[in-house]
């Protein structure tokens, strides 16, 4: 029973993360494009992780599992945002440069 929630999970996951790729080749603005990343990629990579776990049933990997988890929920968003920042510092330099 436990291997069909496994599955059902990463199953849940590589879907949520192939919308996040389609998101992120298809979407006009960069900013678009890092939303869909960061939102599909962590969540995506949540949903897979947890199912990886599930599957291994194993508390060693479960707690590496979570460390991974940890990890990627705080500096996917975080790369992201310092990335869309200087996009925006950019602009912001290109404009002044203009007038």
């Amino acid at each position: 029973m436990m291997q069909i929630f496994a599955w059902i999970s990463i199953t849940t996951g590589l879907v949520i993360m192939f919308f996040g790729v389609l998101g992120t080749i298809i979407l006009p603005d960069l900013f678009q494009r890092f939303h869909a990343s960061t939102k599909c990629g962590v969540s995506g990579a949540f949903s897979l992780i947890i199912g990886l776990s599930l599957y291994t049933a194993d508390l060693q990997f479960m707690m590496k599992f979570i460390v991974i988890v940890f990890f990627l929920i705080i500096t996917s968003p975080l790369v992201a945002h310092m990335l869309a920042v200087s996009r925006m510092e950019h602009d912001n330099r290109d404009q002044e440069e203009e007038q």
